[in-house]
């Protein structure tokens, strides 16, 4: 038994000294603006999904913007040829951060903070929630019952352990004629605190949706398709409800919404989401800037690719900014009208 042992430490070291030896051969990408540049671009080529779903040609961008890069390109210059490349693809879950500069996002909304002033928690709190409203620390969550209305009302700033108030809100309000779930201006996080937390929501097992992701360097080296659902737990509590939705609702903030499609009394008011809900991930290039990218595709229950896209409500509605300062949220009032 003890020669058997032996003989195993010896292979197990064995390997484990020529896989050292494999990555101590690995050459290091170059710290040069052509070099950093090519790696940039050849790291999505490999690894990024959704080129076909966002319509973007990016052997026409190398063609753009590769013959501008030289050796004696500065790190201005190649900041900001980088982030043009990076934005012809419009995509909310790209960007790219450096030393003395501001994060750079790939999303135009993102970028320009394009109606970002249109969506204010406090005013929410102080103009349409009753007293004993209860929230966090860091505003990861707000809930209350809307004033002089047998409606209760909940804002998720992301998704995360906030959603384990879940239930807490489900059984304070569960007598209510309806609910409102905001998921406005939501970061993204980890959906499957939402897909784990809603199950008293719905008395089925739904399919939400279906998921891919790139596994080598080929245009279609891909996982099998997997599938989500969002099952029933706990005490189900069936009433009309009204989820929220905005131009930066993003990531898993979307993908909780896609959840929320699935159940047949869920009504979407606001605006169309971001459309950016493939996991990402990070990369750092040789000069330490770091980026980042997505290596998933994402299809509804309906077999339908939104990146890109975004879902849209099934009432259209946006605030406007001299609403917002005379104290008034459009949107969460139409929602309160559809619940009435």
């Amino acid at each position: 038994m003890q020669e058997k042992l032996t003989s195993l430490l010896k292979v197990f070291i064995l390997v484990h000294l020529l896989a050292g030896c494999e990555n101590l051969f690995v050459e290091e990408p170059a710290n040069n603006p052509e070099a950093i540049f090519e790696n940039l671009w050849n790291t999505f080529n490999e690894e990024y999904a959704p080129f076909e779903e966002r319509n973007v040609d990016w052997n026409a961008g190398y063609a753009k913007f590769r013959p501008i890069v030289s050796a004696s390109t500065t790190n201005d210059e190649l900041f900001e040829i980088l982030s043009q490349l990076l934005a012809t693809l419009d995509d909310g879950h790209v960007s790219m951060t450096a030393p003395g500069k501001n994060v750079f996002f790939s999303n135009k909304i993102r970028q320009e903070k394009t109606d970002d002033e249109l969506f204010d928690p406090v005013l929410i709190k102080n103009a349409y929630l009753e007293t004993g409203f209860k929230e966090d620390s860091e505003q990861s969550y707000v809930y209350g019952k809307i004033k002089n209305e047998n409606i209760g009302y909940i804002f998720f700033d992301h998704v995360g352990e906030n959603f384990f108030k879940l239930n807490d809100f489900l059984s304070e309000f569960e007598t209510t004629d309806g609910l409102i779930f905001d998921f406005r201006h939501n970061q993204g996080g980890d959906f499957t605190y939402c897909f784990s937390e809603m199950g008293r929501l719905t008395a089925e097992k739904r399919f939400v949706f279906r998921s891919k992701t790139k596994n080598g360097k080929g245009k279609n080296d891909y996982t099998e398709w997997k599938k989500w659902f969002i099952a029933p737990a706990g005490k189900y509590i069936e009433k009309p409800i009204v989820v929220l939705t905005d131009r930066y609702t993003i990531s898993a903030g979307e993908r909780s919404v896609m959840a929320f499609k699935t159940l047949p009394n869920v009504t979407l008011v606001g605006d169309t989401t971001n459309g950016a809900h493939g996991t990402m991930i990070g990369r750092e290039l040789a000069n330490g800037w770091f980026y980042s990218l997505v290596p998933q595709k994402v299809e509804l229950f309906n077999g339908i690719s939104y990146e890109g896209v975004g879902l849209a409500p099934d009432i259209p509605v946006k605030n406007n900014f001299s609403e917002i300062e005379s104290g008034t949220d459009k949107t969460l009032e139409t929602a309160i009208d559809v619940l009435k």
